[in-house]
């Protein structure tokens, strides 16, 4: 995902990191690329077994800087786990968690750990307003634009339940037909267009072919934290810019803000014709349709390879990075690709008991160009 403060690369970098492992109920394969962008602002997060039946996936597409994508990555399963409807409202555990994240990075705890993950010259300016107002209690410190999409995918049983906010994607291969269990969330839809004009009081300005609201932010929905610069906190805050700026008028609802985090949560059951999901950030959906995508990983599936040589075939010649001028390719992008019905290889440990906490997985296999 870009926006207006994302630093683009002369060159893009092209290394690829792809992963995989799996468990009883299914397998699945991760594959990401930093692309143009100045840090790698995208994440993920495997959960193979939350209990005994859920598994979790979750793809995070950062803009502004990589810090809030990689919190996400790090804490969202494990709130979602701690939610008391998880057993039995699922789809309430998944909204309530999404706005808990933005609750969460407004916490002075939070802002120390999201100045470790971002990269760029605004947080190496916000660690150093964060050391001044440790210092001097008259400064506050602050972050520039920085958030991140989130799309993820919870097996559960014979279910999959997604939940989504932003413009990344889950679509699933019934059969050999490409069924999208998300919607991509754009200003430009006529609910998020009336939900934006309706908080703001004003219409949403057009870039080029996109609606964009404040700092370039092209999507409607997205987790996000908020920036100010070092002033006297007897200063008002209208000068907060960021995500979080865009979700401070305290006449509304967090739902009913001009950028809210609130997920759209949908469901699927399982069948016989369930082959496989595939889960990404907008920039892959920008070169491939739906059913691309579907057709040319059911050609390597019939073919018996592997899912994390599909993914990373995929990543490697169906999407080839483009320079920022094309429109396409600017950001980094992760994606997952996991068969909900197809019961994994044998492994070592499979048998093995569950750990008494969620683990996100980050390094079961790797490859690298």
């Amino acid at each position: 995902m870009s926006s207006g403060f994302t630093m683009a690369l002369a060159m893009p970098t092209t290394l690829k990191c792809t992963k995989a492992g799996g468990n009883k109920r299914l397998k699945y394969a991760v594959s990401a690329i930093q692309g143009y962008c100045e840090d790698m602002e995208d994440d993920h997060a495997v959960v193979e077994d939350m209990d005994r039946e859920t598994s979790f996936f979750g793809v995070y597409d950062g803009h502004g800087g990589p810090a809030v994508a990689r919190y996400c990555a790090n804490h969202l399963h494990i709130e979602l786990l701690k939610q008391p409807a998880f057993h039995r409202y699922l789809a309430h555990a998944i909204e309530r968690t999404f706005f808990r994240m933005d609750v969460m990075m407004r916490d002075r705890n939070a802002e120390k750990e999201l100045s470790k993950y971002g990269g760029n010259k605004h947080w190496r300016k916000f660690r150093k307003n964060l050391c001044m107002s440790s210092i001097f209690p008259c400064f506050i410190q602050g972050l520039l634009v920085d958030g991140c999409t989130a799309c993820v995918a919870l097996i559960r049983g014979n279910q999959i339940i997604i939940g989504n906010a932003g413009d990344s994607r889950c679509v699933l291969s019934r059969n050999g037909q490409a069924v999208a269990l998300s919607t991509d969330h754009k200003q430009c839809l006529p609910a998020e267009r009336q939900r934006i004009e309706k908080a703001r009081n004003a219409t949403v300005r057009v870039r080029g072919d996109a609606p964009q609201i404040d700092d370039g932010i092209s999507t409607s929905r997205s987790i996000g934290i908020y920036s100010i610069d070092c002033i006297a906190v007897n200063i008002s805050l209208p000068y907060i810019s960021g995500d979080l700026k865009c979700k401070q008028n305290i006449s509304l609802f967090p739902q009913d803000q001009i950028l809210i985090a609130f997920p759209e949560v949908q469901s699927e059951e399982i069948t016989a014709e369930s082959e496989f999901l595939v889960i990404a950030c907008n920039e892959f959906w920008d070169c491939m349709t739906n059913q691309q995508v579907v057709d040319y990983v059911r050609i390597y599936l019939k073919a018996y390879m592997t899912v994390v040589i599909i993914v990373f075939k995929k990543r490697n010649e169906a999407c080839p990075a483009l320079p920022p001028a094309t429109g396409q390719g600017e950001g980094s992008a992760s994606h997952s690709l996991l068969p909900p019905s197809e019961p994994p290889a044998a492994r070592t440990g499979a048998d093995e008991p569950l750990a008494s906490r969620p683990r996100a997985l980050r390094t079961t296999s790797e490859i690298e160009l």
